[in-house]
């Protein structure tokens, strides 16, 4: 129950932050298990060139066309919520919202 309890307040963590820190418009699911959030952007996000920019910043996400075989969800990513909650971790988001926003030109 305790670790449970911990992924959910992980993910609440995560999903806040990217409430704030990712462009308007973005939508985050809500899992009833697990520790990942799947998080969609507007259309022109691309997240192949968005996880290639993260990772210049030592910053790791998973774009979302690895989780279809036909290379849909070019504008959704898939965020890892099992790292425990740290500064570090909320830096990471704000790089990859920022990231996120330069490509919309905002």
């Amino acid at each position: 129950r305790r670790i449970r309890k911990c992924y959910r307040d992980q993910l609440l963590r995560v999903a806040e932050a990217v409430g704030r820190q990712f462009p308007e418009g973005t939508r985050i699911s809500n899992p009833r298990g697990g520790h990942v959030l799947w998080v969609e952007m507007p259309e022109a996000i691309d997240s192949l060139r968005l996880q290639q920019e993260a990772a210049e910043h030592r910053v790791s996400i998973a774009p979302g066309p690895l989780f279809s075989p036909v290379g849909l969800y070019g504008n959704c990513v898939r965020l890892n919520c099992g790292i425990r909650w740290s500064p570090k971790v909320e830096e990471a988001i704000s790089i990859v919202g920022n990231l996120a926003r330069k490509q919309l030109g905002l």
